[in-house]
Parts: structure tokens; C-alpha cells; sequence
């Protein structure tokens, strides 16, 4: 996926630049951590591992790696990257490390070890070394739904649907659905939860979680409809795209997580499920990782771990306001710590996860806003970063491409029903809720580079 967002935006963007990719130790082609029998697609829950397979594949990779488990790090991809570089580097040519997300802690962790081995560093959506916790992700989802429901009150489309307290309708609504509002649906409040953090994180589905909401808190036989058409094609869409050969690794995101991104001393499972049982917009991602913090064999932390680098190289760090994954608060520490000259932190505004993509801008053709301040600073690390087209970001609203609500929606409007909808040719299949759930679970498992 990375690859491809190189190929399609960056080198037409960046054409003189020379792109590698490296893959961290234990995903993709690099001694794939694996666990076979689990994530065979004949198996309890697919290629997805189920709370079930979890003590079988703990056992497995245990018996097949042993040791060696402990050397999939990373410190060690640290390393790893130095050698790629070392070998790679041309003489006149400038070399500049870019991360984003788990990406963000893999660059300062390398800086730790290699402070002066790069001309510079880009950082985007920053995993801030002992303040950003994957223990603590249920948390992170209210605050931004909280913000978008501040937004939506002052939109004049949403505002005027969801009142002057959106976020009081939406809290009133899962209270609701606690009571088995809407039971039509075909699901329940713990669904609904599960699935609703996929609204927050995605900028492209951003747009629909209030008419979504609004549809459901109605509930009446167009709403019904409306809502299991727009499941059934989100949950479409998102098998068109599985297939091929595994890339990812959930058995080294776990890994890492658990035994570089975990609290100390790490929270326990009850302590877990009362932060996600606090929020309306629960993932779970930390609640279904946490369940295995005392039978996965972690790797001991190294005196790296928690730490911010120290180096002189310039650095362009780059976090969006509106990001459920990196929230601001703990992103915003780059800017204290990061001060050397030429050391730059940049908030975008209604930016989610992965600036360098999520920040479009009104100028038609143009690169989103982050990438156009990477250009610039790959262009030139020690001349001010060039942030106008802050100025041009398209803000977050509620008037979606109709092609776009004809396809997910399958009518021509989000909010409304229509005063004589046309009978359905045949009676629709029923919502795999499952699968739905499963696409939000995946996609806030997903660890970027």
C-alpha cells in the first residue's frame, strides 16, 4: 500500500527523488512473524487471529522462533536501516529519513542511535516517545469526535440536523441503542461501537457519521434500508482489496506493541476495559492487544526506550488536529524537544492520520497540503518550511460528491428519505455485520511504517 501511494502521488510530485522502502524486520518478505495454522483462510476467523488462536499462535511462534523473537525490535531495525543506507548512499546525493505513525517512533529511534547519520527527517502523525501509548488508544477517539461534533453545530447542513449539541445527540443515541433502539439494524450497542471508531479515523468516511447517526436515531423503514445498504457496501468495498500476498504482520505489530509501546507498569485488563467502557468511541484495539501482555514472550526495553534523540539534523514533524491515532496533545512534545535549528513542527488543521496524504487542499490538481511542505523542505531542509498551503486546506463539511452517496448511501441523499422510494427489485441481503467489524478492527490494528 505504501509503495503505491509513492508511485502515484510522491514521484510525480518529487520526480529527481530515489525512493526505498525498507521493511521493518518480521513483516512482508523480511522473516515474516507469522502464525500459519491461525491466519490460514480456512481457519476460526480467516487471515484475522481470533481471541481463541491467540494461545495456540502465542505457542507456535514461541516453538519456532525462540530467542530470536527477542532480536525483532526496533532498535534492531534501527540497524537495519543504518546498513541499507550505508550501502546505498551516493556521494553528492542528500538522504532524508520519512516515517509516519509506528514510522515516526522507527525515525526518532534511529536518530537515537545514528543522531548525525541523515541530512534530515520528516515525521508525520509523531508517536511521542514515553507520552504516546498504544495501552491508551481508547481514549483517543472521544476527543475528535468531540471536535467534529463542534464543527458539524456551526455547519449549516449538519447543524441544522443534529442541532446545537451534536455531540450530546450522538451520547444520547448509544444510550438508546443500550435500550435496543432500531433493533431492525440487526445489531447491537457493542457493534455499533466497535465499528463507529472507523467513522473517525478515515477521512473519507468522516462525512458520514452524522447522517449515519441521524438516520439510525430515526429508524424508521428508509433509515433501516439506507443504513444496511451503506454496511453492505462499505463492507464490499473492503473485500475488493484483500487478496495477494500477506505484506503486514499483526504478530509484529503485537510484538511491538506489547513490549515497545505498552504502559509501565502496564494496565490491566480491567483497568482497560474500564477506559474503553468511559468512551462512546471505542476501538478496542488496546483492550484486544492487552488481553496478551502476560503470556507474549516481550523483549526487555533497551536504554532507548522512552527517549527522544539528540541531533542537530533539520526536521519538518508534521501532526493533524483532528488524528484519533497520534492525537495533538502528545504530537505537540516534538516541539519542545525538537528545537535545534532548522527543527520545525507544523499542526494541520482538520488533518486525521498521515498528514502527507489526509490534508487536501481546493486548489484543483494540487498535492495535499503535507505533501507539498515535504517537497519543499526535501527541496531545501534549512530554508523556513513553507506553510501556505495551510491556507488552502479543504475544511471538513457535509457536502459529499452525490456519485459517492449514490454508491454508499444508494440514494441521493444522506440525510433524508425520499418522499416515494422505489421498491427494492428484491429483498436485500442481510448486513455481515461481522464483516464490518472486522474492517474496523484491521484497520485500527493497522500499523503504519
Amino acid at each position: 500500500m505504501f509503495t503505491g501511494f509513492i508511485e502515484q502521488l510522491w514521484e510525480r510530485e518529487m520526480p529527481d527523488v530515489d525512493w526505498y522502502v525498507l521493511e521493518h524486520r518480521g513483516v512482508g518478505r523480511s522473516s515474516r512473524l507469522e502464525c500459519p495454522v491461525q491466519e490460514d483462510p480456512s481457519s476460526e476467523d480467516g487471515a484475522d487471529i481470533s481471541a481463541s488462536e491467540w494461545p495456540a499462535c502465542i505457542q507456535a511462534l514461541k516453538a519456532q522462533r525462540g530467542d530470536d523473537l527477542a532480536r525483532f525490535t526496533t532498535s534492531a531495525d534501527a540497524d537495519d536501516l543504518a546498513r541499507l543506507i550505508e550501502r546505498t548512499r551516493e556521494h553528492g546525493k542528500k538522504v532524508i529519513l520519512y516515517g509516519a505513525s509506528y514510522g515516526t517512533a522507527r525515525a526518532l529511534r534511529f536518530l537515537q542511535k545514528y543522531p548525525e547519520a541523515v541530512d534530515a527527517v520528516i515525521l508525520d502523525s509523531i508517536a511521542s516517545p514515553g507520552a504516546q501509548y498504544l495501552s491508551s488508544y481508547e481514549t483517543q477517539f472521544d476527543p475528535v469526535v468531540k471536535e467534529l461534533s463542534a464543527i458539524c453545530a456551526v455547519d449549516p447542513v449538519c447543524g441544522a440536523k443534529l442541532g446545537p449539541d451534536p455531540w450530546a445527540k450522538l451520547d444520547a443515541l448509544f444510550g438508546k441503542l443500550t435500550k435496543g433502539h432500531c433493533s431492525q439494524l440487526g445489531a447491537d450497542v457493542a457493534l455499533f461501537a466497535s465499528i463507529a471508531p472507523l467513522f473517525v479515523q478515515l477521512r473519507s468516511l468522516r462525512t458520514h457519521l452524522f447522517p449515519l447517526a441521524y438516520r439510525i436515531d430515526r429508524c424508521e423503514a428508509g433509515d433501516v434500508q439506507v443504513v444496511g445498504q451503506y454496511m453492505r457496501a462499505l463492507s464490499g468495498l473492503s473485500s475488493q482489496a484483500d487478496g495477494g500476498e500477506p505484506r503486514d504482520s499483526v504478530v509484529l505489530g503485537t510484538h511491538v506493541a506489547l513490549s515497545e509501546l505498552w504502559e509501565e507498569p502496564a494496565p490491566t485488563s480491567a483497568e482497560l476495559q474500564e477506559r474503553c467502557d468511559a468512551q462512546r468511541f471505542c476501538p478496542g484495539a488496546a483492550l484486544e492487544i492487552g488481553q496478551l501482555y502476560d503470556a507474549w514472550p516481550r523483549y526487555p526495553h533497551d536504554e532507548f526506550w522512552s527517549g527522544w534523540p539528540r541531533s542537530s539534523v533539520p526536521i519538518l514533524a508534521m501532526n493533524g488536529l483532528l488524528d484519533p491515532q497520534t492525537p495533538i496533545g502528545p504530537a505537540e512534545l516534538s516541539a519542545d524537544t525538537l528545537t535545534a535549528p532548522h527543527q520545525t513542527f507544523v499542526e494541520v488543521p482538520w488533518s486525521p492520520h498521515v498528514v502527507t496524504f489526509e490534508s487536501p487542499v481546493k486548489t484543483a490538481g494540487a498535492a495535499p497540503c503535507g505533501t507539498q511542505m515535504m517537497a519543499k523542505f526535501i527541496a531545501d531542509p534549512e530554508a523556513p518550511v513553507d506553510t501556505t498551503c495551510l491556507d488552502d486546506l479543504v475544511p471538513v463539511t457535509w457536502d459529499e460528491d452525490p456519485a459517492v452517496v449514490e454508491v454508499l448511501f444508494g440514494t441521493q441523499d444522506m440525510w433524508e428519505n425520499t418522499a416515494s422510494p422505489a421498491p427494492a427489485p428484491r429483498k436485500a441481503a442481510p448486513v455481515d455485520w461481522a464483516a464490518v467489524a472486522r474492517l474496523a478492527r484491521e484497520r485500527s490494528l493497522r500499523v503504519e511504517r
